[in-house]
């Protein structure tokens, strides 16, 4: 028989178990919503601004002006983001160039360019595969709407050598003050040539009017236009390729230097964090400026359900390449290169890929993502200061991919039989011009000019690619995003004999520091005592 004293015991052990239990799982509940508060708090954002942006669309209607009160604090989020933008490329790429030193850093931009342009034209060459077989612009003529009101100007001369040209000399600005906030851009000024006719026959032709000369009875002046002269000019924006040079080079420079540059790697180091902490205040409001951008953007929808079933097939297409690309392609090639679970990989990357779809900006999620990078994947700092920036720079699968897709979109729409060396051509010009392309939102339309133009097809039926950019847009940036984490997990790992290199020379500095600070201390004393 069972003792009553020890049955008692055992229930009471028994109890104690599951209370224990309870208690544990109650602590990992608050804890995971204690350290990911943020993160959930975005997600209420988003669904709060959908829902609230539809019923308001239901009930009232608004003008631009009530729109853009709407969306309000969102500009200021975006404006706070990007403000910080370049103290924390700048800071990340010199300090964490300078710890790499000359060598090292540049067998790890070997690695990232490769990597980049791969896949770049590999997200290209799938967007290419997806819409010459779907065909969604077939027997869709008249799917093209003309009243929407474009943010570019489709008028505009764009041709992809200039473009070429523009990107090279963009990497040599000529001020560095300037280079913070004007991008060099070739522009095209009209030139035209005069006919004067006279009454008695006689005929010239002029490249310039003199002065003072104008039409009557005896002379005719005919204006003829004659061809576009390229001349220099620019636009309002960072020059990210400027700065990424200059960044590079100035941090090898500093590791050359050796101990003479180690007060001046330490002040980027500490410039870094302090850029670091500010952004994080920054995106404690994040729920609130995405919770406006959200509802802004669902209330300046025209016509979404008519518009969705226009071309509702090349959304298909877009999507499916993107997915394709992002599930596929990427988590393939860091599985093959790493050997590591993929999965895990992008589950510590949710709330940049979170930030990524409610901005629509790589730059806007630059902080989340280093956060999301060295912290949960631990990803070297080394690795992630140099791969990050740059990625968000030339690094746009996302948008590659959707550039070749609406081009020979809009050449199905004209009935345009596109034959191989069209294609090809697309696959160049796509890939220019999403290196090219600002990580800002809706940049995708402004280089979609130069492929439109690199085929001859009319840049006017844009219009109909922007009705639904707005929503796109986020998809491809958060493939642009992620591609970049991936980068940075493939190269931190085929790096790895560099970074440990590197840190046992750091582990010998600082052991020698030590020994020579001793010495010091112990011939100070011995002034002392004697």
């Amino acid at each position: 028989m069972t003792d009553p004293g020890n049955q008692t015991k055992e229930q009471f052990s028994l109890e104690d178990v599951k209370t224990t239990e309870n208690k544990n799982i109650k602590t990992v509940i608050k804890e995971q919503l204690k350290d990911n508060v943020l993160f959930f708090a975005t997600i209420a954002a988003v669904i709060l601004g959908i829902t609230l942006g539809f019923i308001l669309r239901q009930f009232f209607t608004f003008n631009d002006n009530q729109i853009s009160y709407f969306g309000f604090p969102g500009q200021l989020f975006l404006r706070m983001l990007k403000f910080l933008i370049l103290p924390l490329i700048a800071t990340s790429l010199i300090s964490g160039i300078a710890g790499l030193g000359s060598n090292s850093a540049g067998k790890i931009a070997a690695r990232a360019l490769i990597y980049y342009f791969s896949t770049t034209i590999t997200a290209v060459v799938i967007g290419i595969i997806l819409v010459v077989i779907i065909k969604p612009g077939s027997g869709r003529a008249g799917a093209v709407d003309e009243t929407f009101k474009l943010p570019i100007d489709t008028n505009r001369i764009v041709t992809t050598h200039d473009t070429l040209l523009d990107l090279v000399r963009n990497l040599f600005p000529d001020n560095i003050i300037e280079m913070a906030f004007r991008e060099y851009e070739t522009q095209f000024q009209a030139e035209y040539k005069y006919h004067l006719l006279y009454s008695n026959g006689t005929n010239m032709s002029l490249k310039f009017l003199p002065k003072g000369l104008t039409n009557s009875s005896d002379l005719t002046i005919i204006k003829e236009f004659d061809y576009y002269k390229a001349v220099s000019g620019g636009r309002r924006s960072l020059n990210v390729l400027g700065v990424i040079l200059f960044c590079f080079v100035f941090g090898g420079v500093l590791a050359s230097m050796g101990k003479e540059g180690e007060i001046l790697v330490k002040i980027f180091e500490a410039l870094n964090n302090c850029s670091v902490r500010m952004i994080k205040l920054v995106m404690m409001v994040s729920p609130i400026g995405i919770f406006s951008l959200i509802i802004a953007t669902v209330i300046e929808m025209k016509n979404p359900s008519q518009v969705f079933q226009r071309i509702s097939m090349y959304m298909v297409t877009v999507i499916l390449g993107l997915i394709i690309h992002a599930f596929i392609i990427l988590p393939g090639l860091y599985v093959l290169i790493t050997r590591k679970n993929v999965i895990k990989f992008a589950k510590n990357m949710f709330d940049a890929l979170f930030i990524a779809v409610a901005t629509a900006s790589s730059t806007a999620a630059l902080p989340t993502t280093f956060d999301c990078i060295e912290v949960k994947n631990k990803i070297n700092r080394l690795i992630s200061r140099f791969v990050l920036p740059v990625g968000a720079t030339i690094n746009m699968d996302g948008t590659a991919l959707y550039e070749a897709v609406a081009v020979i979109f809009i050449a199905q729409l004209n009935d345009r039989e596109l034959k191989f060396i069209d294609l090809v051509i697309t696959s160049f010009t796509a890939t220019l011009a999403a290196i090219g392309a600002a990580s800002v939102p809706s940049a995708g339309l402004v280089t979609m000019l130069i492929v439109l133009g690199a085929l001859n097809l009319p840049t006017h039926q844009i219009s109909l690619i922007y009705t639904v950019d707005w929503f796109l847009d986020r998809l491809r940036t958060t493939v642009n995003v992620w591609g970049d984490s991936i980068g940075a997990g493939i190269v931190d790992h085929l790096s790895r004999k560099e970074i440990e290199q590197i840190e046992e020379e750091n582990r010998r500095n600082d052991g020698y520091q030590e020994v020579n600070q001793n010495e010091d201390i112990d011939v100070e004393v011995r002034k002392v005592q004697v």
